[in-house]
Parts: structure tokens; C-alpha cells; sequence
């Protein structure tokens, strides 16, 4: 059985390019429907709003919530739908949770443990990133055939910004200093640049074909962007971007079904779905250096101590993002079906 991660990868390959709507006529659609409130979903007991956590999730919509320093899952909270999407607030407070195919996005207050409001668009979504000064949240989608990015104001809990991009676009990052994001458009082969300040297209890079995820460097210099290969068994790739030009610096080689990856100062880490297992790079030297052989669906790197938090199905696996060791190892609740993204607090 094929878990959700590679069937959103994989359902991007074929999908056909979509006829472009004008993005004024989308903005204001979207606008005009708004968000919805809901009720907050029944949930499972709070947790300490002092701790570090990790939150992993999948196909279930259930968001597991988890005590880093405990090592053990001390909430679970059900956000109604499939997850395709985490971003957490840079103050630990807030998880926004991407129900993707029914167009919503879950509000989770951490100390609480529980749904406390609800986005709701007319668009399919797919992944999300809070801007470090956590007064926007970016969301990727598609609505009306084009793909957007969408930016909701935290404060205000209100559509802000629609920006469009290019066809079916999937991963999305922002740069140290907030002043960009960069999208993948999986079916358009580019990678749009976004000034979230005033919500404009600044730059369109073309780069090879099919790319996924994408990640930012911590000085904010690099940007790294994952593609599967069209044939099946053969290798993906990365191409590294140098954000003071946007220009494409390099292409690495790594797995089979390259999707999810996370940078730390001097490690690149990307999850290869076909043959399970994950490729590190050094970041200077920009070659392989270790292959961790174990399945991984998600990845996300800890600003407070480097340590890079893998979603491998039924556990949590916590590596060393300077040596690639395992340092721990956190089994999640459940087994119907394993947690396929991962973001951490911290």
C-alpha cells in the first residue's frame, strides 16, 4: 500500500497542465468566500507549553503531538481531514495544519491541544510556511485551475494576499529575514519568488523537470529544490539556487523519488521515497556523503539545536544534523495509517 507522501508526489507527474485564469478574478473570488470559523474538534489532554515539540501527522488528519525532551507523543489531535501540510509558529504557540484536499487549514493552540479555528478556501492545498516574524501564514494551492500561493494574516485570522504562480504548486519556503519565499510549480518546471511585503512575483526561475519541496540554507544564501525523475528507478536530483541572483549554481544526484528534504548549516538531508532511503550532502562540497537506509515521508530541521526530525511512518526518528547519527527515536500512536510530514518548534 502506498503511503499519502508518495501519492502526492507521484499524482503531480501526470496531472495535466491547467488552463490559467486571471489572477485579479482569483483573488477576489477568494477574497469574497473568506474564512470560516468551526468548532473546535473533540481532542485528547493538553500539553506543557514549555516544552519542545515535534508534530508529525498523515492520512488520518490526527496531529500527534510530541514532547522532544520526554521523547513520547503527549497529545493527539484530530483536524478532520487528510494532512498535506505543517507549519508551527516561531514561538511554539501554533500549529497550522493543511487539510488539502478539502481546502482547509486546522489552527492548533499547543497548550490547549485543540482546534481552535479553522481556514476554509475554495482551493485544493498543499504545503505551508509561517514568516519568522509569525504575522503571515503562506499556503500552496490550486483554485480555479491556477495555482496560488495564499497569505493569512495570523493577527486578524483573514485572507491577506493572493499571489499567482505557476502550474500545481507544492513546496514553499521563506528566508531567514522574511523578505522572500520560494515556491516549486511541480508542472510548470519553475520555481517562483515571491516579496511577501508586498505580495509581488519579483522572479521566475526555470529549473529541470518535476520539482517538489524546497528548502533555504540558514544564512539564507541557498536555496535547494528536489526533483523526481520522469522513469521510474532512476535518480533524482537537487538543483541549488544562489539567492542573490536566483540563478541555478549546481544540480546534485541523490535517491529514487526525491521529495521531502531540510538544510542545516553544513547538511543537506533529502528523503528518497522509492528506494527508502535518505541522501546527505555536504552543503560546500556539494557531494554525497552518507545514505540513511530507512524509509523517511518528511523532514524538518531544528532551529535550536540542528537536529533534524524524520517522519518515518510509525516513529519519529531524531538525527544529529551535523554527523547524520540517530540520537533517539519517538514511536507515535495509532497504526492505521504511519505520519508523512513532520515540523518542529524551537
Amino acid at each position: 500500500m502506498r503511503l499519502v507522501t508518495t501519492t502526492r508526489c507521484q499524482r503531480r507527474f501526470g496531472a495535466r497542465r491547467l488552463r490559467a485564469l486571471v489572477a485579479v478574478g482569483i483573488a477576489c473570488a477568494l477574497l469574497a468566500a473568506g474564512l470560516e470559523a468551526e468548532l473546535p474538534v473533540e481532542i485528547q489532554p493538553a500539553v506543557n507549553a514549555a516544552a519542545v515539540h515535534a508534530f508529525v501527522a498523515g492520512d488520518t488528519g490526527e496531529l500527534q503531538i510530541l514532547d522532544i525532551a520526554a521523547g513520547d507523543v503527549t497529545a493527539v489531535v484530530d483536524t478532520g481531514g487528510k494532512v498535506t501540510g505543517l507549519a508551527a509558529s516561531p514561538d511554539g504557540r501554533t500549529v497550522y495544519v493543511v487539510n488539502g484536499w478539502t481546502g482547509s487549514v486546522a489552527v492548533v493552540d499547543v497548550a490547549q491541544a485543540k482546534v481552535v479555528k479553522r481556514f476554509q478556501v475554495k482551493a485544493e492545498l498543499d504545503s505551508a510556511v509561517v514568516r519568522p516574524d509569525g504575522k503571515r501564514l503562506y499556503v500552496t494551492g490550486t483554485a480555479g485551475g491556477q495555482g496560488v500561493v495564499l497569505g493569512f494574516d495570523t493577527a486578524t485570522d483573514t485572507l491577506a494576499a493572493v499571489v499567482q504562480v505557476g502550474s500545481v504548486p507544492t513546496g514553499i519556503a521563506v528566508t531567514p529575514d522574511g523578505n522572500h519565499l520560494y515556491v516549486t510549480n511541480n508542472q510548470s518546471a519553475t520555481v517562483t519568488v515571491i516579496d511577501p511585503r508586498i505580495a509581488t512575483v519579483t522572479r521566475t526561475v526555470p529549473v529541470d523537470l518535476l520539482p517538489q519541496y524546497v528548502a533555504i540554507s540558514p544564512d539564507g544564501a541557498t536555496t535547494y529544490v528536489t526533483h523526481t525523475s520522469q522513469l521510474s528507478n532512476t535518480d533524482g536530483s537537487v538543483t541549488v539556487l544562489d539567492n542573490k541572483t536566483d540563478k541555478v549554481v549546481a544540480r546534485i544526484p541523490v535517491g529514487v523519488g526525491a521529495c521531502a528534504l531540510a538544510v542545516t548549516a553544513d547538511r543537506l538531508y533529502v528523503a528518497n521515497l522509492q528506494d527508502r532511503t535518505v541522501s546527505v550532502v555536504d552543503t560546500v562540497t556539494r557531494r554525497l556523503v552518507q545514505t540513511l537506509v530507512f524509509p523517511v515521508y518528511g523532514i524538518a530541521v531544528s532551529n535550536r539545536d540542528h537536529s533534524v526530525y524524520l517522519a518515518t511512518g510509525h516513529t519519529t526518528a531524531v538525527v544529529d544534523g551535523g554527523t547524520g547519527q540517530l540520537t533517539s527515536t519517538i514511536r507515535i500512536t495509532g497504526e492505521k495509517q504511519p505520519a508523512t510530514v513532520v515540523a518542529v518548534t524551537g
